[in-house]
């Protein structure tokens, strides 16, 4: 090697030298160019590099059209056909037609947003960027937002939820609470049979700011039968979305006050941190899903009145099916649901909400004579099912 080419290859390690860890790992990154998410899926890049965007922007063409160009004209014209077993439903387009088109129709397609995987979403100082790999070989990172460390609310949302470790569950003994309000932190505010699920509580990554708030602890243990579910089937999220000003009942009415049932911020302020939401675990393997999604619960009708989200299945992709003791973080716009077990067997649920909540329901929860609810909660008597 000649001097002038050990003279180069010098400069540039102190060079290297010179650059901070942090400085040299930015460097080191090639970002893609901005580019729509049309444009992205209609390239070799992956659906990854596209997110987050919503189900209306993913599927673009793939939707079905709705009004008087697709299925509403179709079912209209039905009603109007004598011969046609859609004429029974003439007088009955505002009610029954129009819950039918719900379900058939992608109406709510720009309002389902498919999100980033928690464990492909990294921070480097004030830039939170996209991984397309994590392998780490051939890594390329996106800029995903600029001096936002924060995923909040559907708008700004781009994780749905998230992993947080394993945790193992105490010995069983058919305990069964529900929305029960405890302190969080306080392993003296639950009743003496559930203190032994504090240690399990105090692996819930909550912020610190929450210490001394009230929380909320569903614990479920149960023999559940092949091909039953032990807790809530079907597609849905926490949070309603609108709720009727009146306490005394459980309807829900459009755009009168908006429920949160936890709500949810995930946060890269250096380590990743979870600031209200759901945490979530079970001790049976492959007997809850959950999907990289947020649904806007904003938006009136686009939930029934206790979740149910059952019509948006087909705009929200494949779920993730939780392990055996996995626990996760969701917000309470994150779609998930129960599934059936394939053996039967004995299965323990856990779940705490954290602070954020706005109602609580009195048929479906648990008091603790040691936890009174806080004044800012409504108490709302009669069934949510009803």
């Amino acid at each position: 090697m000649s001097n002038n080419q050990l003279s180069n290859a010098h400069r540039a390690r102190r060079r290297r030298r010179a650059i901070s860890p942090s400085h040299r790992r930015a460097h080191r990154m090639r970002l893609s160019a901005p580019a729509s998410v049309g444009e992205r899926f209609d390239s070799t890049q992956s659906k990854l590099e596209a997110l987050p965007a919503t189900a209306e922007e993913i599927l673009q063409d793939k939707l079905e059209k709705y009004g008087w160009e697709g299925s509403l004209g179709v079912l209209f014209a039905g009603t109007r056909d004598p011969e046609s077993p859609l004429a029974a439903l003439r007088e009955h387009e505002t009610t029954i037609v129009k819950e039918i088109y719900s379900y058939i129709s992608n109406r709510w397609a720009g309002h389902v947003k498919h999100t980033i995987p928690a464990a492909f979403v990294a921070r480097v100082r004030n830039t939170i960027f996209q991984l397309s790999d994590r392998r780490g070989r051939g890594r390329r990172m996106r800029v995903l937002s600029d001096g936002r460390t924060a995923s909040s609310g559907f708008d700004d949302g781009f994780v749905a939820f998230a992993r947080c470790g394993r945790v193992e569950f105490p010995e069983p003994a058919d305990r069964n609470v529900n929305m029960m309000p405890f302190i969080l932190g306080d392993k003296d505010s639950l009743p003496s049979h559930l203190q032994c699920y504090f240690p399990l509580i105090e692996q819930c990554p909550t912020m610190k700011s929450g210490k001394g708030k009230v929380a909320y602890l569903t614990v479920h243990e149960s023999h559940v039968n092949a091909g039953k579910a032990q807790r809530r089937e079907g597609l849905h999220i926490e949070s309603p979305g609108t709720f009727s000003g009146n306490t005394n009942t459980s309807s829900f009415a459009p755009a009168e006050e908006t429920l949160g049932w936890g709500r949810g911020l995930f946060s890269l302020r250096g380590s990743d941190t979870y600031e209200g939401g759901i945490f979530m675990a079970s001790s049976m393997g492959n007997t809850s899903e959950v999907w990289d999604a947020l649904v806007d619960n904003r938006m009136t009708g686009i939930v029934d009145r206790h979740g149910g989200c059952e019509h948006l299945r087909a705009l929200i992709g494949e779920g993730t099916k939780l392990e055996a003791g996995e626990l996760i973080w969701m917000t309470d716009c994150t779609p998930h649901k129960a599934l059936p077990q394939k053996e039967s067997g004995y299965r323990q649920f856990f779940r705490l909400v954290t602070p954020c909540i706005t109602h609580w329901f009195a048929d479906h929860s648990t008091e603790n004579p040691k936890v009174p609810l806080p004044p800012s909660v409504t108490v709302v008597q009669g069934s949510k099912f009803t």
